[in-house]
Parts: structure tokens; sequence; C-alpha cells
């Protein structure tokens, strides 16, 4: 009789262990990250969102599921739709292409964005997606150029497939007739060719540079340079090859992204949490390239910047 009751016992013991192990099992979370591979910008966005979550996660035994697809929108489709065949709890995503493609692929998942340019262009937030912008002030863009010559032909570097590049191209062509300046629009599907560069000054290149227009940045680079056109890039991670950037700060997109991810995961709704606005921006002046386009920079244009890459 002792056996019997004795083996009941163990029996229900293993089945209580069991269902606890199912009920903790059950309340793991996922958390997926979708992040275009190879661009600087993404990855120190992603790093600085690491930085403030790292404790959480491993506190809260939250699995973190990365996903780097290519720039390309069937890669973007293909990863959201991996995170969410794992049953992902919530979804980050970098750039305005990857949320746009894990919004439509995702369901109700929750979405956190960073580094996503005029997100109220897009009627991004609500439901259940939220985040942090990384618009720049066009203006203030532009009329730091005007400080440092009066550009008649402004190019822009764009391409067609990616929509927050176009948004950016269509800003800048906003305050033509208030500065008085043309807009030469260069799309990167249909291919840059010196002879379009030769009639820009200066070139901006637009959030499509570090994605799809990646491989061909170097070259159109060299280009302008060949032919002293200088550079201005949207977004960081190209200050090595251009003259200006400006940029959100990454480290305020990751930050921020972080804290609102957090709060989702604590159970708090999407549509509940208002879309930031970005703070904290990244003014750098490549005085090494401006040296070499034979360009000058006034004094209160380095003395705005918030970085100086002198050699």
């Amino acid at each position: 009789m002792r056996g019997k009751i004795f083996s009941i016992c163990r029996l229900l013991l293993l089945v209580a262990v069991f269902i606890l192990c199912g009920q903790v099992a059950s309340q793991a979370k996922t958390v997926g990250i979708l992040m275009t591979g190879g661009i600087p910008y993404y990855h120190a966005i992603h790093q600085a969102l690491l930085d403030e979550m790292s404790v959480y996660f491993s506190e809260q035994d939250i699995e973190v599921v990365l996903q780097t697809p290519l720039p390309n929108p069937m890669s973007w489709t293909n990863a959201a739709r991996k995170l969410k065949a794992l049953g992902a709890d919530a979804i980050v995503t970098y750039g305005l292409p990857a949320t746009l493609a894990t919004m439509k692929e995702v369901g109700n998942i929750p979405i956190i964005f960073g580094g996503v340019y005029s997100p109220e262009t897009m009627n991004i937030g609500g439901k259940n997606t939220t985040g942090i912008s990384s618009t720049v002030s066009m203006r203030t863009v532009l009329r730091k150029l005007f400080d440092i010559s009066k550009p008649a032909n402004i190019g822009i570097v764009f391409n067609k497939t990616e929509k927050d590049s176009i948004i950016q191209a269509r800003e800048v062509r906003k305050f033509e007739k208030q500065l008085g300046f043309n807009t030469v629009l260069l799309n990167i599907s249909t291919g840059i060719t010196p002879a379009k560069i030769q009639k820009c000054y200066p070139l901006i290149l637009t959030s499509c540079s570090p994605g799809m227009c990646k491989p061909n940045m170097p070259e159109f680079v060299g280009l302008a340079r060949k032919n002293k056109v200088p550079t201005i890039a949207l977004i960081s991670g190209a200050e090595s090859m251009v003259v200006l950037t400006f940029s959100a700060a990454a480290k305020e997109q990751g930050q921020q992204a972080a804290d609102i991810l957090r709060k989702v995961l604590q159970g708090e709704k999407p549509e509940n949490i208002p879309i930031r606005r970005t703070k904290q921006f990244e003014f750098i002046v490549n005085l090494k390239e401006a040296r070499i386009m034979e360009i000058d920079i006034p004094a209160n244009i380095l003395n705005s910047a918030t970085r100086v890459i002198e050699e």
C-alpha cells in the first residue's frame, strides 16, 4: 500500500513539475529585431538599444532573435515572416522600408521602430505600431548649405523604391522658390553618370544611400569629388566620404526605442504610446574632405558641428 501511495505521490509531483515548467515556458517572451544588414547607422541604433535592454532581457529571460536581411523588398518581407512564424511577442525595426514590410506581414504583433524618417507622412503609428522618428529639418540643412555657398542646382540622389528617400527629395524641392535654386533628381535605379553629377552643386544623398544605394556610393561620391561637387548625407555612417552629414542621433534612437519596447513588454499597448520626436542630432563636418574639394567652411558652421573630422 505504501509503495502505491509513494508511486502516486511521485507521479503527481512529476505532473505538477511538468505543468509548472509549461507555464514558465509559456510566459517566456521573444523579441524579434529586423535590421537591414551592412548599414552602420542601423547597427549604431541597435547597439544603443542593446546597451539599454541587455540586463532586462537577461532578468526576464527574453530571447532576442535578430534578422539582418539584404536591402531589398523580398528580403525585408521574408525576414518579417520568419519573426512572425517564431511567435515574436514584439518586433523592433530599423528604417522605413523594413518597418513598412513588417507592418504588412505580422498582423497584430507590436512593432517598435527607430530610424524612420517622417513616419507621420506615411501614416505610421497607432494600432500595433509606434517608435521614434528620425526626421531632420530640411530647412536647417539648406540654411547651412547656403552659409557655405549659394547653390544654383542642388542634386538629390534618391531611390524610387524607398519612400523615405522620395519624401526627403520632395522636402528639398519645397524650398526651391524661397531660396532660389533648382533641383536635379538623380534616381539611383537608372544610374548616375558623370554628366549628371556635373550639373549639380552640391549633391544631397538621401537615406537611400546607405541602403540600396550603398554598393554604388563610393563610385558616385568619387565622381562628385573628381568634379569638385560637395556631398551631403542625410543619415550618418558615410561621414568619412562626404563633406557634411545631418542625421538624427543613433544613440537617442536606440535608447528611445528601448524604452518603448520595455513598456510594450510590460503590457502597455503601442496605440497608447505616441510616436516620439528626435531631440538629438548629429551635424558632422568632414574638414579633410572639404579641403580636398577646395571648399572653405565658415567658422560658424564649424562651431555648430557636433563633430569635425580633420584627419
